[in-house]
């Protein structure tokens, strides 16, 4: 069953199970409990739950927010083409973790924060490339 959690035209967030009001931070925590919600507009009644999570990741900021080129990568895609790929990582994980040992684990984990510092830095000396081209007054190259 999902947790209720109403929403108000002041923008506050009201816990129904807990009969309070919450922050944008403690409702990031219950999901991540492992809790679903469900985000009730208390003015319309309509369900706003993608609407609230959507910008619970987008104003996150640090560690948990998206960056602005994932968000434009994520227009750019659509968001059915991100979920089926979200959906596909998620069953070859589920397929893969249960065979393997800790160890196994821990060296992929390892391997994938790897793979995801070189991306940053791909993408840092791209921004760098673009940056020189446009103070040149040259146009970046078009991929």
């Amino acid at each position: 069953m999902k947790r209720t959690i109403k929403k108000y035209g002041n923008r506050k967030l009201y816990d129904s199970a807990e009969s309070r009001y919450i922050s944008m931070t403690e409702l990031k925590q219950i999901i991540r409990d492992g809790e679903d919600v469900e985000v009730i507009d208390t003015r319309t009644g309509n369900d706003i739950t993608s609407e609230v999570l959507t910008k619970a990741i987008v104003e996150a900021g640090g560690k948990d927010g998206l960056s602005p080129d994932a968000l434009h990568s994520l227009i750019r895609w659509g968001t059915t083409a991100f979920e089926s790929g979200l959906a596909f990582l998620g069953r070859s994980l589920h397929k893969v973790l249960p065979l393997a040992d800790r160890a196994d684990v821990k060296g992929l984990m390892d391997k994938v924060r790897t793979l995801e510092g070189r991306v940053e830095e791909l993408q840092q000396q791209l921004r760098q490339q673009e940056n020189q081209s446009s103070s040149n007054g040259k146009q970046p190259p078009v991929s």
